[in-house]
């Protein structure tokens, strides 16, 4: 479910460069069900999207790169797991999980745009030029990752939750999150 929808928002938002709601629902799975489940759907969700997509395939070692990359949504999504306590206010909380998307998002950017350059020889102050032109794209893919991660992930939160509550076989959810529980959103 989770990588289906990962590919389908990619695909729907593909006129909007570097806007994804991808990383959200990465890090949700994470968040939700464990780094496994993340990290499966990272590496779902980029194995599909990089090599049928309409901008043209990945190759190979790009795609390893991207899939590593896309990593950094899972452990803030361990991290935000293991931070989750009733008492923490519904706008402390997005503001947290906004940071740690914006935060996410130059991490990734940064990896994916300095690491190539890096393994074919280039030095650093080079390939650290070579980021300037990918700015308003990396600009567009923090703030989109800070807004989405403020505010939708929250509501896809709780809503997988009152899902997952319902399968009485399964008790590895987190602990309750308070007011981000299915029956105050």
């Amino acid at each position: 479910m989770f990588t289906a929808l990962a590919i389908a928002t990619d695909y729907a938002l593909l006129p909007l460069a570097n806007v994804k709601l991808m990383d959200s629902i990465v890090f949700i799975c994470a968040l939700t069900f464990g780094v496994s489940a993340g990290a499966s759907v990272a590496a779902l969700t980029w194995l599909v999207y990089g090599t049928v997509n309409p901008l043209g395939p990945d190759s190979g070692p790009f795609l390893l790169l991207l899939i590593a990359s896309e990593m950094v949504y899972v452990a803030f999504g361990y991290l935000a797991r293991r931070m989750l306590t009733p008492d923490q206010s519904v706008p402390a909380r997005s503001l947290l999980w906004g940071s740690f998307g914006l935060i996410g998002a130059f991490l990734y950017d940064v990896n994916t745009i300095l690491t190539p350059s890096l393994i074919i020889g280039q030095s650093l102050q080079a390939s650290l030029v070579e980021m300037l032109p990918a700015a308003p794209f990396m600009l567009a893919h923090e703030i989109s990752d800070f807004v989405f991660f403020a505010t939708v992930a929250p509501v896809l939160y709780a809503s997988v939750r009152k899902v997952a509550l319902r399968q009485k076989s399964y008790v590895a959810l987190p602990p309750s999150a308070g007011a981000l529980e299915p029956e105050h959103v």
